[in-house]
C-alpha cells in the first residue's frame, strides 16, 4: 500500500467561487499547516502490526485537519544503506508534494501517538511555546561536546526541531519547516559521502557530524525536551520514558537483539487515547 492521504480540507474557503482567484487563495490559505510523514518497512513486519501503526497515523491527522504522507521504504532505493536513511528522501518527497503546506512532522514507524488531543501548534510551533521550550546552550552531542545550541536565536527563525537522548541527536521524531533553507539541508543530510561513511550510528551521526560543523544549520535548530514529542518506553537506563499523558512512545532501539518492536508496540497499543474526529 502506497498513499499520500489528504486527510480533510479543513481550511478550505468560501470564496473558491467568487471573484478572488484561486491561485491567490491556494498561495495564502496552505491545504495543510501539518503534514505528518511515516515511512513503513513492510518486508520486516507483519501486516496486522502495519495497519495499526497506518490506524494510528490516520485518527491523528483527521483529528486535527493535517495531511498525511505514507511510504514503504521500498519506494526509495537506499542501497545497502541502513533503513534509517529513507525518513530524509520520504521528509523531501512529502514537501514536494504537499508544497504549500508549513511544518512536516517525520514519525518513525515503531512509535505511537498516545496524546491525540495534542495538536503540533500548540503543543510545539507557536512561537510563544516553542521559545519557551527550546534547550539553549545545552551540548549537541551530550554531555559535553563543545559545539552547543545557540544562546540568543529567536523561535521565529527556527525550521528544524528535535530532541535528543543519551546517545546525542534522535531524529526518530523531528519537525522541519517547509522552504529553500529545508530543502538545502534535507539535501546535505542525504549528501552520497555521509551515506556511505559507515558511521556507527548512520544517519543519526550525520545528522550530529553537519549541525555540529555547519552554523547555517545550527542557527535553523531548536532542542527541546524529549518527553514533548519522543518519549521512549520504561526501560533501565533510558532518560525521557514515557508517563501517562506524553504525546508519544517511540521503541527506540527495538530491533535490537532481546527486543521486539511489535511486542513493545502492543503494550502500549490499549493505554493510547482516541481521537475524536473533526
Amino acid at each position: 500500500m502506497q498513499f499520500a492521504v489528504p486527510t480533510r480540507n479543513h481550511r478550505s474557503s468560501p470564496f473558491l467561487f467568487s471573484s478572488v482567484s484561486r491561485q491567490f487563495i491556494r498561495r495564502r490559505r496552505p491545504l495543510y499547516l501539518v503534514v505528518l510523514v511515516t515511512v513503513l518497512d513492510r518486508k520486516k513486519y507483519s501486516a496486522e502490526y502495519l495497519e495499526k501503526v497506518i490506524e494510528n497515523r490516520k485518527e491523528y491527522a483527521e483529528a486535527h485537519g493535517y495531511g498525511l504522507f505514507i511510504r514503504d521504504l521500498t519506494d526509495y532505493d537506499m542501497g545497502t544503506a541502513p533503513a534509517g536513511w529513507a525518513r530524509i528522501p520520504a521528509t523531501r518527497h512529502a514537501m514536494s508534494l504537499f508544497d504549500e503546506s508549513e511544518w512536516f512532522w517525520y514519525l518513525d514507524q515503531n512509535s505511537i501517538i498516545m496524546n491525540p488531543s495534542l495538536g503540533i501548534q500548540s503543543h510545539v510551533t507557536a512561537q510563544r511555546r516553542l521559545g519557551s521550550l527550546m534547550l539553549r546552550n545545552v551540548p549537541i552531542v551530550p554531555p559535553d561536546s563543545v559545539i552547543r545550541t545557540y544562546r540568543h536565536t529567536p523561535p521565529e527563525r527556527i525550521h528544524f526541531i528535535l530532541t535528543q537522548d543519551h546517545d546525542g541527536l534522535n531524529p526518530g521524531s523531528f519537525l522541519i519547516k517547509q522552504g529553500s533553507w529545508a530543502r538545502y539541508f534535507l539535501d546535505v543530510w542525504m549528501d552520497p559521502l555521509f551515506i556511505n561513511y559507515n558511521f556507527r550510528r548512520a544517519e543519526q551521526m550525520a545528522l550530529e557530524h553537519i549541525v555540529q560543523w555547519h552554523p547555517t544549520i545550527l542557527v535553523k535548530l531548536a532542542l527541546i525536551p524529549q518527553k514533548v514529542i519522543n518519549s521512549y518506553p520504561t526501560l533501565p537506563g533510558q532518560e525521557g520514558s514515557y508517563e501517562e499523558g506524553d504525546f508519544v512512545v517511540h521503541f527506540q532501539g527495538c530491533e535490537a537483539s532481546g527486543r521486539n518492536c511489535e511486542k513493545e508496540f502492543e503494550r502500549f497499543w490499549e493505554k493510547r487515547g482516541r481521537s475524536m474526529k473533526r
